[in-house]
């Protein structure tokens, strides 16, 4: 797949080549990812595969709304010098995968994270982490509640909208109605200025990756405003750990919202991880602050055996 230009925006940031240790080590990262293929739903998806060697644990990672995997390769890259492999989704309609641009429900991503989940199951008897980060957060939760064969998971920040009667009622009035599409700005409060990093937010700006979706199909966005999950005495008792993360000056997704949905919907057992003062692009501003306290929670969650030591 070519994913120069998520290369060329982390050599231009300066917060990614920190976070990776400069442009050499950031030109392996990106040279260490295997493009996977696999067919969900009669649609062929593209995934990441970040290699990494003896890997303790697979993370399954869905990105954030309009965005795709090669624009975490930063992260994989770091997850991999920690000992997790990575498989990043583009969801159908998204970076590589099959499907009319920035069109894919709910229920189509569940079914396309759950393959990815089950393909690394098959492909290695080590844990299977799902995570996500924003609206690949929120698809995380769901996956959860839906039953998604994971060991753990790992929520970058958590609303449920369908919970809420006002967002089921906009839902249907969005199915029925609405024509045009909808631009990531109109969906995401500040968009353009959700980085720090003057590169991020240049690109943010321009929107003119042609692997990103910079507008959502109407069926997308009612989709995710009406999803409901099973009701709790269709799941099972106790689900895997999840990690609920989010920053403390998140414009996009407050911490507090994050809190008050884990609260009121989230999986148990689950835990909840604050980065003071950071915004919402964990990911990408926030690297070197957010990935190891994440990494250190799998190492305590995940069972020791499972990961390869002692039980």
């Amino acid at each position: 797949m070519d994913g120069d230009r998520a290369l060329q925006l982390a050599l231009r940031s300066q917060r990614l080549l920190a976070a990776a240790g400069g442009a050499d080590a950031l030109r392996r990262m990106h040279a260490n990812i295997d493009d996977d293929w696999l067919e969900v739903g009669g649609r062929r998806i593209h995934v990441d595969r970040h290699r990494c060697e003896n890997p303790r644990a697979t993370i399954v990672f869905q990105p954030g709304s309009g965005s795709y995997g090669r624009f975490y390769f930063v992260l994989g890259g770091l997850l991999a010098r920690h000992g997790y492999r990575m498989l990043a989704i583009d969801r159908p309609g998204h970076g590589a995968s099959d499907g009319p641009r920035g069109d894919c429900t709910v229920p189509e991503a569940l079914d396309v994270a759950a393959a990815v989940v089950a393909q690394a199951r098959s492909a290695s008897n080590r844990p299977v982490v799902l995570m996500g980060s924003s609206l690949g957060g929120l698809l995380t939760v769901f996956g959860m509640l839906a039953g998604i064969d994971a060991d753990a998971a790992v929520a970058h920040n958590f609303v449920y909208p369908g919970k809420l009667a006002s967002m089921r009622l906009r839902a249907r009035w969005i199915a029925r109605h609405r024509r045009a599409p909808y631009p990531l700005a109109e969906l995401v409060h500040g968009f353009d200025r959700l980085s720090a990093d003057s590169a991020i937010s240049e690109y943010l700006r321009a929107a003119d990756d042609p692997l990103a979706a910079w507008q959502l199909t109407p069926r997308s966005v009612a989709s995710l405003f009406g999803y409901r999950a099973a009701p709790a005495a269709r799941r099972p008792a106790r689900a895997p750990w999840t990690l609920l993360v989010s920053g403390t000056r998140d414009a996009a997704i407050p911490a507090w919202a994050t809190r008050l949905f884990g609260w009121w919907a989230a999986p148990r057992p689950y835990d909840v991880q604050l980065l003071a003062g950071a915004g919402h692009l964990l990911f990408h501003d926030e690297l070197p602050r957010s990935v190891p306290p994440i990494v250190q929670w799998l190492d305590r969650r995940l069972p020791a055996a499972a990961l390869g030591g002692s039980a």
